[in-house]
């Protein structure tokens, strides 16, 4: 795993953990999460101020990839392929070079009294240099920089895909925690009005000090799960601020998210239609076919070694002994010709070179097969949570109004002297963690969809719903 991937798995670890912390305590929600966009707590408590950002999940998505720094690194690979394509191309244009020396020779050996033979030698012109033929190398080389241009490419856009399944999920994470405060905030309301009333009877000698206490009692309990939503949801938002670099001091007081829409709850999906996306829109299912190609052309890089080499040179210039004043026509020398050189053994190097190439080849075709497994067993899965999830959230609809009816009727009851407290508390408690599991389910659709999004690779596309999904169905179990 790279590093890009190893940044996305904390991110995504971080947004689950903050799912699992607001989940467990079901009794921080007492009403569910709207379906459509509906104003979040910060904006139905009027003592507090607008909110700075008010973000949707596509609109948190375009930041995202607008400003994310590891998108800016695989950008710069991008660029880094692009030269070294042109690199691989400039092997087939000729060399062009400008030569000079000076050299000074004192041989001794030559001369018959054993003394020095001093003299001078001055060289300028050009030499020129052009490869015609070197068994199939080159072409080798421009070919590896192409695959690596794509595979630079495709790498980008798996980043994105994993950003967006990172964003996705912290904003579900948040969306879960913002919701969680307003439902607690709801459940200290109700208990506050019932403390008023109980108060009231205290004082006029017909309800005992018991109920007054328990009430108080309820109260601080849902004051104590507003701070532990409130607490989450900080966290959940500074992750989700980060994944967009947005850096600000007290941030979870300047944002508020907009749930998405609620025929996202009823999309119709298809298994098979969901493979066949992801078979045609996975980046990293193709970069595996870009390695198995490379591997395929190293095969035939191998066998170059067989091949002769053939160049074209040319040197122009002119040469002088003990004079820097050349003659235009006695010191100018002219050459060209061509080169041929032919390995006939180099030690079985070009025999292990191509083993390698074929074991390359099986290495990068068997991991091909390995992710082709790996992204059906994900997709399955993914479809498996998402009908599951679906179907658990019209019954906890379900069960929300049916447990917000009995509270509504046990509380008239009470006020009517006919039941008793605990039965109240009772009722009251059912109501919420109904709406703990009602909230939750919704976020679970929302979140295995996404899920489906990235596992499929269409999550790349701004209208990937339309494609991820048929046409949304009539709600089923709808709530009245």
């Amino acid at each position: 795993m790279n590093n890009r991937s190893i940044v996305f798995a904390f991110a995504l670890l971080g947004s689950l953990c903050l799912l699992a912390q607001t989940g467990v305590n079901s009794q921080a929600l007492a009403s569910p999460l709207q379906s459509t966009a509906a104003p979040s707590a910060a904006a139905q408590q009027g003592d507090k101020p607008p909110a700075t950002y008010r973000w949707t999940l596509a609109e948190a998505k375009k930041l995202a990839l607008e400003r994310s720094p590891t998108l800016a690194q695989a950008k710069a690979r991008i660029d880094r392929a692009v030269a070294e394509v042109d690199i691989a191309h400039a092997a087939y244009w000729p060399t062009l070079d400008v030569v000079a020396s000076a050299t000074r020779n004192r041989d001794k050996a030559t001369r018959p009294n054993r003394d020095y033979d001093n003299n001078s030698t001055y060289r300028a012109g050009l030499a020129s240099d052009w490869l015609l033929f070197d068994g199939f190398q080159r072409r080798f080389n421009t070919l590896s920089a192409k695959y690596g241009l794509n595979s630079s490419t495709e790498t980008h856009h798996d980043v994105q895909r994993l950003l967006l399944h990172a964003v996705s999920s912290a904003f579900y994470a948040a969306l879960l925690a913002q919701d969680s405060m307003e439902i607690a905030r709801q459940d200290a309301d109700f208990n506050r009005v019932l403390l008023e009333d109980a108060r009231k009877r205290l004082a006029g000698g017909v309800a005992p000090p018991s109920e007054v206490l328990n009430f108080e009692l309820q109260v601080g309990n849902a004051e104590v799960d507003y701070i532990a939503a409130e607490r989450a949801w900080r966290q959940a938002t500074v992750i989700l601020a980060s994944l967009l670099a947005v850096s600000e001091d007290d941030i979870w007081t300047k944002v508020e998210l907009i749930p998405p829409p609620a025929e996202l709850l009823h999309y119709q999906l298809s298994l098979h239609k969901l493979l066949d996306l992801a078979l045609a829109r996975r980046p990293d299912l193709r970069i595996t076919d870009n390695n198995i190609a490379l591997a395929r052309a190293a095969i035939q890089a191998g066998r170059s070694g067989w091949y002769p080499r053939l160049s074209f040179f040319a040197d122009y210039g002119f040469e002088r002994d003990d004079s820097l004043r050349f003659n235009e026509h006695l010191d100018r020398n002219v050459s060209y010709g061509l080169n041929l050189t032919w390995n006939l053994f180099n030690g079985k190097k070009t025999l292990a070179a191509i083993s390698y190439a074929y074991a390359e080849l099986d290495a990068a075709t068997q991991a091909k097969q390995d992710l082709l497994l790996e992204i059906d067993a994900e997709i399955r899965q993914n479809v498996l949570a998402w009908d599951s999830s679906r179907r658990q959230h019209a019954l906890q609809e379900n069960i929300l109004a049916t447990a917000t009816r009995i509270r509504d009727l046990v509380y008239q009851e009470y006020l009517g002297g006919t039941t008793t407290i605990t039965r109240l508390n009772e009722v009251q408690s059912d109501v919420t963690i109904s709406a703990a599991a009602r909230s939750r389910s919704y976020v679970q659709v929302l979140n295995n969809l996404e899920q489906l999004a990235a596992s499929t690779g269409l999550i790349l596309n701004s209208d990937y719903l339309r494609e991820l999904g048929e046409a949304p169905a009539a709600p089923q179990n709808k709530q009245e």
